[in-house]
């Protein structure tokens, strides 16, 4: 039985991605450690996504440029047994090892230690808790709870969004579309990581089945607007009626892959070897670019201002046409 009682997980990387990819981690590390109450210290935007899961006991946020101060403060009011972080800018991993040091605690502040090109983020951070033996070894995907009335809403969502293409069916869901719809999330987030508007209007175009969006793409259905979970329960919807989510390499799409959907990822700066879906379709665009840093993305010359030295738009998105992309989405469709 282990001894721990208080666990503090810290991911301050910035994105709802991030947090997704670190999911499997938390999970392991309640199973691991059944009477600890669980914390995580993530951003506010991304706190939602733990609303209704059981391993985590409370969350707390970090406003951004103030994350080394809100680590302080949760070190000094939890007193963790132990402490894991993804997170080492500004010192928060100097600091984690500092304080479980001085408290004679663990700690694992460097899940970034050495990282392989061709390893998933979020199984490398597993494999490296396992190595430290805070969890078991035993590698999983990024789950994401909903409860049973989330979901009815999901369902009652799609239904609403896509009436006419939809009937009445027995079972659980009690509806389904006549053909598997597909939702299309074209933005990113980043200008690097877009594919270009033109060609989300020729996928739509060419898609068997309803096509759905969130945001607007020519010749699809926009999605009403609605919160983190509610999209969260519309994907899983999509994935009960045995749809396909369609993005970039962003937090919608991992969402998706995270709440059951069959989801399609598409890359380019990125390389899908180390940020590809654990569950779901990864097509990389370019994999032979000379400028693709896999270990080191934001040192790309293309990520922060998407100028491609090779093309005037990013030519590793370039290179993911129309074709590869519906194939991927429905194969001899």
């Amino acid at each position: 039985m282990s001894s721990v009682r208080r666990v503090l997980l810290i991911d301050l990387l910035g994105g709802l991605g991030d947090l997704i990819m670190v999911l499997p981690s938390v999970h392991a590390l309640a199973d691991a450690h059944p009477d600890a109450e669980l914390t995580v210290l993530t951003q506010a935007p991304s706190v939602p996504l733990l609303a209704r899961d059981p391993a985590v006991a409370a969350a707390r946020t970090a406003e951004q440029r103030d994350e080394r101060a809100a680590v302080e403060q949760a070190l000094a009011d939890l007193a963790p047994d132990l402490t894991v972080t993804t997170t080492r800018f500004d010192g928060i991993g100097d600091l984690v090892e500092a304080d479980a040091a001085a408290r004679g605690t663990r700690a694992v502040a460097n899940l970034w230690r050495s990282p392989p090109a061709d390893e998933l983020v979020g199984e490398r951070y597993q494999r490296i808790l396992a190595a430290e033996g805070v969890i078991a070894d035993e590698v999983r995907p990024p789950r994401v709870v909903l409860g049973d009335d989330e979901r009815a809403a999901g369902r009652a969502a799609l239904v609403q969004a896509w009436g006419p293409r939809w009937r009445s069916s027995s079972g659980n869901p009690p509806a389904r579309f006549d053909s598997a719809p597909t939702v299309l999330v074209p933005d990113a987030g980043m200008a690097v990581k877009r594919w270009p508007a033109r060609r989300w209007a020729e996928l739509a175009a060419t898609l068997p089945g309803p096509v759905l969006s969130v945001g607007p793409v020519d010749g699809a259905t926009e999605l009403p607007p609605t919160d983190l979970r509610g999209l969260a329960a519309v994907f899983a919807a999509v994935g009960e009626a045995g749809g396909t989510v369609v993005g970039p390499d962003a937090g919608a799409v991992r969402l998706a892959a995270a709440v059951g959907a069959r989801a399609v990822a598409l890359f380019g700066p990125t390389a899908a070897s180390r940020y590809g879906l654990e569950e779901g379709t990864n097509l990389q665009g370019l994999p032979e670019c000379p400028h693709r840093m896999p270990t080191a993305i934001t040192e790309q010359v293309c990520w922060w201002d998407a100028g491609c030295p090779l093309a005037p738009e990013p030519a590793c998105l370039l290179d993911l046409p129309v074709e590869r992309v519906r194939e991927a989405v429905a194969p001899g469709g």
